[in-house]
C-alpha cells in the first residue's frame, strides 16, 4: 500500500467542501476542509480532521473554538482561498458574521456549526477535533461539492 494509491482511491469519494473558522487574538484564520462528519446528535457533536502543518491548526488547538462553514455552490473562491492561495490576512474583503463563539461564519454559506472542542485526537500528520455545537444555522441553496480532484456544482438543492 502506498499514499499514491490511496489519495487516487479517496479521489473518487464525492464530498461537500467546507472551510473551518477560527479566531485566535482577534485574527480570524480558516481553511478549506472536506474531512467533517456528524458523531452524535444528542449531544449535537461534529468531527474536523486538520493537517497539524496547517497555520489554521495552531488557531483552533488554541482557541479551542472553530465553526464549520457548507460552502454554497457559488462559493468555490472562497474554497480556493482558504485552501491555502491567501497566506496571510485570509479575511481581507470577505463578509462574515459572528455566532457564539466568535469565530467567522461566513455569508452565503449554506449552513454553519459553531462549535467549542471538546477533544482533540493526534493521528500521524492530523489532528481530528471532536466539536460540542454550540450553535448552527442553514438556508436553501446547493452545496460545493468535490469529486476526483476538481470541484463541482452537485446540483443538489437544499431547503
Amino acid at each position: 500500500m502506498n499514499a499514491s494509491d490511496f489519495r487516487t482511491a479517496m479521489r473518487h469519494y464525492p464530498t461537500g467542501v467546507t472551510v473551518a473558522t477560527s479566531l485566535k487574538d482577534g485574527e480570524p484564520r480558516g481553511i478549506t476542509l472536506n474531512a467533517f462528519a456528524s458523531v452524535s446528535a444528542e449531544p449535537p457533536m461534529l468531527l474536523i480532521c486538520v493537517n497539524r502543518e496547517a497555520r489554521t491548526y495552531l488557531y483552533i488547538s488554541t482557541s479551542r473554538i472553530f465553526c464549520v462553514n457548507v460552502l454554497a455552490s457559488s462559493q468555490r473562491d472562497l474554497a480556493e482561498r482558504f485552501s491555502g492561495k491567501i497566506r496571510e490576512r485570509q479575511f481581507d474583503d470577505i463578509a462574515f458574521d459572528t455566532d457564539a463563539t466568535g469565530a467567522p461564519v461566513l455569508r452565503d454559506a449554506i449552513a454553519h456549526f459553531d462549535c467549542e472542542v471538546a477533544q482533540e485526537h493526534h493521528v500521524e500528520s492530523h489532528s481530528i477535533f471532536i466539536g460540542r455545537v454550540l450553535s448552527c444555522a442553514s438556508r436553501p441553496g446547493s452545496p460545493l461539492g468535490y469529486f476526483n480532484g476538481g470541484f463541482h456544482d452537485f446540483g443538489i438543492t437544499l431547503a
